[in-house]
């Protein structure tokens, strides 16, 4: 009989793999021998999400706070963490924006949650988003970690586990467009972003440094490849990392995107944005701007529930998802198609 360990390192791999049916039959036979392990629940979550069920699967991915596989940990506060019951009327909330800057993104839409029933949030991320965040409905202002000390407040909420302490459902879940670039800055993109043809921005891999990374990236020349449908202008948005020689049909920004602002007026310029799972993928998708999203077999929990689209976003943003492991011809065939459709 294989241990406790040896089952987890299986389910796993099956999940990965796309053999779903044996990881969720191995996940009920975990659930039976230890349903309390930590590393147990923060898997489960993902089956649970993947059916459908938001709050119980949110709430077991909370367990992977345990194991320093989900979440930023603890912020430096005597205050509680709101409970998701008491009354939030003339409270004041940090919202502390988990993750990596997609992440941040994501769960930044919960401002208006607090602002709704009454609360004053504060919205906690990186600097380098603070311009952009703080344009979202219910933001009162933004703050980096090291200034929660010196921040009254009321409550705090770690942002990845909002959506369940807000009581949402995937019925519920606040998916209207609610990022948007500064007007000036769209004027001036204008000028770089400016064809007659179809405008297409275009990010083939995220931050090498996030858990299962490997398996969301393909190969740059499959995207680079879309470059040779007749009556489109593409444009590179991949930046810090994984940069290579680009054909003369590619306009390539990385030099002149400075900015998240830079970033979101290049987006609201194009077209349609066709990205992997990255920050890219959910900066356009929160904006409203068409979204194609490549994601692999075993796709993030933003991905793990709906088919052609998440709850996440509206329709705009569509999901392409990988059939086979190891492989990416039937997302970029069917990108291709929908593409000379679009």
């Amino acid at each position: 009989m294989l241990n406790y360990n040896n089952l987890l390192d299986k389910q796993l791999k099956a999940l990965i793999e796309g053999n779903k049916k044996q990881a969720w039959s191995i996940c009920e036979r975990l659930e039976k021998i230890n349903p309390n392990d930590f590393r147990h629940q923060f898997n489960r979550g993902w089956f649970l999400i993947n059916q459908g069920k938001l709050q119980e699967g949110y709430q077991l991915l909370d367990a992977g706070r345990f194991i320093n596989v989900y979440g930023s940990g603890r912020i430096k506060t005597d205050k509680p963490i709101w409970n998701g019951v008491k009354t939030l009327k003339n409270k004041v909330v940090i919202l502390n924006l988990e993750g990596g800057l997609g992440d941040q993104v994501i769960k930044a839409r919960f401002a208006k949650d607090i602002k709704e029933r009454g609360g004053k949030c504060i919205s906690c991320c990186c600097k380098s988003l603070h311009s952009l965040i703080s344009r979202i409905d219910g933001v009162s202002s933004c703050i980096s970690v090291e200034d929660i000390e010196k921040t009254k407040h009321d409550y705090w909420i770690p942002s990845f586990s909002a959506v369940w302490l807000l009581g949402h459902d995937f019925t519920t879940l606040p998916n209207k467009p609610y990022i948007s670039a500064a007007k000036s800055n769209i004027e001036n993109w204008s000028k770089i972003i400016s064809s007659e043809k179809l405008k297409v921005g275009i990010r083939w891999a995220g931050n090498p440094q996030f858990e299962h990374q490997q398996y969301r990236k393909f190969d740059a020349s499959l995207m680079l490849d879309l470059a040779k449908i007749d009556g489109i202008q593409f444009y590179s948005l991949q930046k810090d990392n994984d940069i290579i020689e680009l054909p003369k049909t590619i306009n390539d920004l990385n030099h002149l995107l400075l900015s998240w602002e830079d970033t979101a007026a290049a987006i609201e310029n194009l077209d349609l944005v066709i990205t992997s799972c990255t920050s890219i993928a959910h900066v356009a998708s929160a904006m409203g701007k068409p979204t194609w999203v490549i994601v692999p077999i075993l796709p993030y929990h933003i991905w793990a529930f709906g088919d052609e689209h998440s709850p996440w976003y509206q329709n705009t943003t569509r999901v392409f998802r990988q059939v086979k492991f190891g492989n990416w011809d039937a997302p970029f065939k069917n990108i291709k198609n929908k593409l000379i459709e679009f």
